[in-house]
């Protein structure tokens, strides 16, 4: 069962300050690049309430604490570097983890930043562009300053990536960024998707954004026209609107996966309240809920009788919620959270929180599409998720997918299973249509794979296939000739998972394909066979390796690997 559970959250994302030194045109602080947002509070977390509300025991248990504001810049907090002072003296190992422009302080600021993580943290800096084109987007921050902050940073000791949100007006900019990425010593340098030219409202993507500035000209921010570096979400609303002809329907019934549940984590805002994320907070405060003519609008579903819905269910919980007058502890012995997680079970009307459906949908991903780089991101889909190896891939990757019994069915609904893959970074191509004396053994893994393949490629869509085989195609000899149904379909997969690798290779289409061929598997339903002899493969190592092939190198893939057993070791 879902759950915010206090012992279990083992990262909080904190926003410690409201103020900030740029003006980032689509950031909900200001309207438009112009005039701050009036209806925001400018406020500091205090550091005294944040030393209070996480104590040596917390910190003592965390993976991570990720400094990132919905409103502000962390390293314009008076107190920041005091405030990483006070963590770090708790648990000298706790990942600490900065997003800023980087756009003040001198360069000594950032040198002691970077001896004060140790080796234990990062910083992602956005910047958006080069020297003439940073500006147009990071509105008020300076492209040498930022750079010089961050190489200081780097050349102290500490780890930084940059992050590059890719517009019409810096995309030429791309390969000249990686290269000085590189020279400066960045780990990594992230092009992102950006899914902001949403409009709420009509769900159509803009082509452009107005930017309305207080002193300079107005201007526009246009779209990438680099399809790779356009937000997948947003290349597909218009087959999500033509399956959900009234869209309120796929809100009303999509499957919420809870990013922050998945991922053990909350928010705290600069305000001092606990929530499940950043987008709710953007509810209370951004200036598009209180005029939906500002950029980018919200959608009616955002409002319950006039009043904007997540608000109203923050209000009635706020005195519970805050760490100013309470403890950590506390705040999750509030009736919020289980109020919260119910609400995924309803539809619309009967309280199902808009923005969850919005956000952490099933189809619409734009947020999660904007980084794929981070494998935390990455959705799954497993067929034959219900039993076996594929219900061991389903816990283990939080997946989504198909079976018999959930009515989806490889021997009869395969255009079903394409369609609901392509909002999927990982497809586990795993259900057999066997056993081979079965009305229903039609080949249909591999007609899957095939059907996939071919809308992927329509779609020009990145990410990974993976097709689950079996040794028994190499090494059966059939008791029966019926058998060779299993053995031949299997065999005709894993020539067909190799032909659509090689499509990889030649350039043909930019995902990837993997074949797996365990041996005996050590599942629950493996172990109630006659046949066991005690041992199999551990489905965890399928995990792993599946892990590791998500991790490799843009250009690389890998083609397959078989896992096979000693069927009679015995431990000793």
């Amino acid at each position: 069962m879902t759950v915010f559970d206090y012992t279990k959250i083992d990262e909080y994302q904190l926003e410690i300050t409201t103020y900030c030194n740029a003006s980032c045109p689509q950031c909900p602080r200001n309207i438009s690049g112009g005039g701050v947002n009036p209806h925001m509070p400018l406020c500091h977390l205090s550091r005294e309430t944040i030393d209070r509300s996480f104590t040596s025991e917390l910190c003592n248990r965390l993976r991570q604490v990720f400094f990132c504001g919905s409103y502000g810049d962390p390293i314009v907090h008076p107190d920041f570097l005091d405030i990483l002072r006070d963590f770090r003296s708790k648990n000298p190992t706790l990942w600490l983890y900065i997003h800023t422009n980087g756009g003040v302080h001198d360069t000594a600021w950032w040198a002691e930043l970077a001896t004060i993580l140790n080796g234990y943290g990062k910083i992602d800096f956005g910047i958006d562009g080069l020297e003439d084109t940073n500006h147009l987007y990071r509105r008020g921050v300076k492209f040498d300053k930022a750079i010089n902050n961050a190489q200081a940073f780097i050349q102290a000791g500490g780890k930084a990536q940059w992050n590059y949100i890719v517009f019409k007006h810096n995309e030429h900019q791309i390969e000249t960024a990686r290269l000085l990425s590189e020279i400066i010593g960045f780990e990594k340098i992230l092009f992102r998707g950006t899914g902001r030219f949403l409009n709420h409202q009509t769900l159509e993507e803009s082509e452009t954004w107005d930017v309305l500035p207080k002193r300079d000209e107005p201007y526009q921010l246009e779209v990438t026209t680099l399809d790779e570096y356009r937000n997948s979400s947003m290349k597909r609303l218009e087959d999500l609107k033509q399956e959900y002809p009234n869209i309120r329907d796929y809100f009303d019934t999509t499957p919420i996966k809870c990013d922050a549940c998945v991922g053990n984590k909350v928010s705290i805002t600069a305000e001092g309240l606990v929530l499940p994320c950043n987008f709710f907070e953007h509810n209370l405060y951004d200036a598009r809920f209180k005029d939906r003519n500002i950029a980018p609008s919200s959608n009616d579903l955002h409002f319950i009788d006039g009043e904007n819905q997540v608000k109203q269910f923050v209000d009635q919980h706020r005195s519970e919620l805050d760490i100013n007058t309470n403890s950590i502890e506390q705040v999750f012995a509030s009736n919020f959270w289980n109020t919260l997680v119910s609400s995924w079970d309803k539809n619309l009307d009967q309280g199902r929180i808009f923005e969850c459906a919005f956000t952490c949908g099933q189809k619409l991903t734009k947020v999660w599409d904007q980084n794929k780089l981070v494998k935390s991101t990455y959705r799954y889909y497993i067929t034959g998720n219900n039993r076996g190896l594929g219900l061991e891939l389903s816990k283990y990757f939080n997946a989504d997918g198909s079976s018999r019994a959930s009515g989806k069915d490889i021997t009869k609904d395969i255009d079903k299973i394409v369609e609901d893959s392509i909002h999927y970074d990982v497809f586990i191509n795993n259900a057999f249509d066997g056993p081979p004396d079965s009305d229903w053994a039609n080949y249909a893994q591999v007609n899957l794979l095939q059907a996939v393949y071919k809308r992927w490629k329509e779609l020009n869509k990145s990410g990974w296939i993976f097709n689950i085989g079996s040794n028994g195609e190499q090494t059966i000899v059939a008791p029966d000739p019926d058998w060779e149904t299993y053995r031949v379909a299997k065999a005709a997969l894993a020539h067909a998972s190799r032909q659509c690798t090689q499509a990889f290779k030649q350039g043909l289409v930019p995902f990837k394909t993997t074949l797996i061929t365990p041996d005996r598997l050590d599942t629950e339903l493996s172990r109630s066979r006659d046949n066991w002899t005690g041992n199999g493969v551990d489905c965890k190592d399928i995990c792993k390796f599946i892990d590791y092939c998500v991790s490799t190198n843009s250009n690389t893939v890998i083609a397959d690997v078989t896992l096979l057993v000693n069927l009679t070791h015995k431990e000793t």
